[in-house]
């Protein structure tokens, strides 16, 4: 596959961004300890939320008084300390992750993962995450997503998922240099399910809402490896798989129709005919989303060698008049309404 090119366009002007202040010593620490505090800013944004919340939690009425000369010296360090430049603070995490290729089986690797998260607490933001691939940093993700170790292949599909999220930019260029191929394959084989269920999310990411995204996955063979994600142990593979084609089936009309002729109906229907579990609500509205406005998906649920009339029945019998399970019993009566009525 072609490796990845980077852009010769240079990064944008040092991106200035807030890092946690210190907080001035209170003398009443006994008045304070009860009264929840906000969080830390580590944005500009996050600071403009932190004033008007420490605002909210005071006093309604303001008042202009001259600033003491020690809350003058702490606001001037805090500000101070607050700007960086986002830039290099980048580098030097894609220095570090330069080596990843030569991490061995039990290498300490916590040196890598915290350069991972380090980058991850600034690309949530999109003019970062472009210029996170316009100082290099792409470089850094096929070497971590073949690391030998499970954590960091799995936070650096975290780092895509982040790097892609409404950012058609990002998206482009990893459905360009063909990531949805790699991420599929490790979907479908990496033997750490910390790593699929995160790789599902990238996934996820790329796909929803593009349409190259969506081809790119159909074209690899992604829909029957989501399918067998389906019967996996974890429970975290399902409700990550049934919410992806769920959204897919909304956004990409002809979703439908392939599902069906893969058998995914069968595969369903059995799911919801085990024990309850934390996926259950996510089968079913995938299964609306696929019987909805489709008369194939229709006739498949009405196929007497599934019984899905009684299953739905039996799960309504146990679901009903229970609050926390009110979307699971709005659902199935819905399925009931429009297969058997």
């Amino acid at each position: 596959m072609p490796g990845v090119q980077e852009s010769n366009e240079g990064p944008k002007a040092p991106i200035g961004a807030i890092c946690a202040a210190p907080q001035p010593t209170s003398s009443n620490n006994t008045s304070n300890a009860s009264i929840p505090q906000p969080r830390q800013p580590n944005s500009l944004q996050g600071l403009l939320r932190y004033a008007m919340s420490a605002t909210e939690n005071g006093s309604t009425e303001t008042k202009f008084l001259p600033m003491d000369e020690e809350r003058k010296k702490f606001l001037e360090t805090a500000l101070k300390s607050m700007t960086i430049n986002v830039v290099e603070v980048l580098q030097k995490q894609i220095e570090i992750l330069m080596k990843v290729d030569t991490v061995k089986d039990g290498d300490d690797v916590s040196n890598y993962l915290e350069a991972l998260e380090n980058i991850m607490d600034y690309i949530d933001n999109i003019d970062i995450a472009n210029d996170f691939h316009k100082i290099g940093g792409f470089m850094i993700l096929k070497p971590c997503l073949n690391c030998k170790n499970a954590e960091v292949r799995s936070a650096v599909c975290g780092l895509i998922a982040e790097l892609c999220q409404n950012n058609p930019y990002c998206q482009k260029i990893v459905i360009d240099h063909e990531f949805v191929p790699i991420l599929l394959h490790i979907l479908d084989n990496d033997q750490e399910d910390i790593v699929g269920v995160k790789c599902i999310y990238a996934l996820s990411a790329i796909a929803r809402d593009n349409s190259e995204g969506f081809s790119q996955l159909v074209r690899y063979g992604g829909l029957n490896i989501l399918l067998r994600t389906l019967n996996k142990e974890d429970d975290k593979f399902r409700i990550k798989t049934a919410f992806l084609l769920s959204s897919l089936c909304r956004s990409q009309p002809d979703l439908k129709s392939r599902l069906i002729f893969l058998e995914i109906i069968p595969i369903l229907i059995n799911l919801i005919s085990k024990e309850r579990k934390p996926s259950s609500e996510h089968i079913l509205s995938l299964l609306l989303s696929l019987v909805e406005d489709n008369a194939t998906a229709l006739n498949e649920c009405r196929n007497p060698e599934h019984n899905f009339k009684e299953i739905l029945q039996n799960y309504i019998s146990k679901v009903e008049n229970k609050e926390e399970c009110q979307e699971e019993e709005e659902y199935c009566k819905r399925l009931m309404h429009l297969i058997f009525v």
